[in-house]
């Protein structure tokens, strides 16, 4: 799944670069977003989940693009398609690689393992002269949708006692499987676990958990709401969000005249300390918009990961035509303060699993 990545503003270009290679954390906020407009009486949202958060945006918002990893696997879009369907393109996968010679096996196929009549776990070699690194891809159909995670197996020898990365790459592989469920857009499941587009992997502990999605503003056709999480070890902080955006500034010298800066400094959401810096500038076709972004490192630990939220506006359409974005700076910054503070870890319903 390709998250959409749409042309940003030239001074945006410029100004966003450097603030992307750094990394992130949060967890939780509070309240439910009411309206970007002052004026506005209280309005629906439709609540998001992804990976264990929540997130609330007007009603009517959709998901436009994201990428999801758990425990080292990469999940794709989930595919509509019969038990038929489903069980016609198992047979084919297997009939190619047992077909297809390898320079030292007798096959591709390495591994086929079937937990139940709705699951297979292959373990192939990508093409046949590879012989260090095995594909581990783990299917299973669920009431009339393919799910597909992909991860990978080293073949170099584990240390003394412990099992092989191929036996560890399977086992993980099951687990995912066992506790995947389907799940609509706007569920928001109790039990613990994490929520993907199309579907929630059920687990009270946290594993190498990773998400990146775009959200479609709903009354706003140029404004998304772009949401990262991952872990992120220590070692990697760099320097905190504010710290960077000084050199950028500096760099971007007399361009940086067009940038206006609307706010910057520490912000905190739920027990989360990080930092939000708040321009519009100018696109190449002389349209003002508005980018939004909130960052933390996070604390090094797969339970608080690195994060980062950013808003949005005025970008182009599909078509490559610029926008004209519909928000005061009043307004984008009421919202973005609406959906900010609505970003939260999902409440749970306590389980025997995920007690101490």
């Amino acid at each position: 799944m390709t998250m959409k990545r749409t042309l940003r503003p030239i001074l945006f270009l410029a100004l966003l670069a450097l603030l992307w290679l750094a990394d992130i954390s949060l967890q939780t906020g509070s309240s439910i977003m009411k309206s970007a407009y002052a004026s506005e009486p209280v309005r629906d949202v439709s609540t998001f989940c992804t990976g264990r958060f929540l997130l609330d945006l007007p009603a009517g918002s959709v998901v436009s693009g994201g990428n999801y990893r758990y425990d080292y696997a990469r999940l794709d879009k989930p595919k509509a398609m019969s038990l038929e369907e489903f069980e016609a393109e198992m047979v084919a996968k297997e009939k190619a690689l047992r077909s297809t010679k390898h320079k030292v096996e007798p096959s591709l196929l390495r591994v086929l393992v079937k937990p139940d009549p709705y699951s297979r776990i292959f373990v192939y070699w990508e093409e046949s002269f590879i012989t260090s690194i095995a594909q581990v891809d783990g299917y299973r159909w669920i009431d009339g949708t393919r799910y597909l995670f992909k991860s990978e197996a080293g073949m170099s020898k584990p240390r003394t006692g412990t099992k092989s990365y191929q036996e560890d790459a399977v086992e993980r592989m099951q687990a995912i499987l066992a506790g995947l469920r389907t799940r609509s857009t706007y569920e928001i499941p109790t039990e613990p676990g994490y929520c993907f587009d199309g579907g929630f992997i059920a687990n009270p502990e946290w594993e190498m958990e990773e998400a990146a999605i775009d959200i479609d503003i709903a009354g706003h056709p140029d404004a998304y709401v772009s949401v990262w999480f991952y872990p992120l070890a220590r070692s990697a902080h760099s320097e905190p969000l504010l710290d960077r955006v000084g050199g950028v500034l500096q760099m971007l010298g007399r361009m940086a005249t067009s940038v206006h800066v609307l706010r910057r400094g520490d912000r905190k959401v739920g027990p989360y300390q990080g930092q939000e810096f708040l321009v519009t500038a100018p696109n190449s076709g002389g349209v003002r918009g508005h980018s939004f972004l909130w960052e933390t490192e996070g604390e090094g630990t797969l339970d608080a990961p690195a994060l980062k939220i950013e808003l949005t506006t005025g970008h182009r359409d599909k078509n490559g035509n610029a926008q004209q974005t519909r928000l005061t700076d009043e307004q984008a910054m009421k919202l973005w303060d609406q959906v900010l503070d609505s970003f939260r870890l999902r409440p749970v319903i306590e389980t025997k699993e995920s007690r101490p």
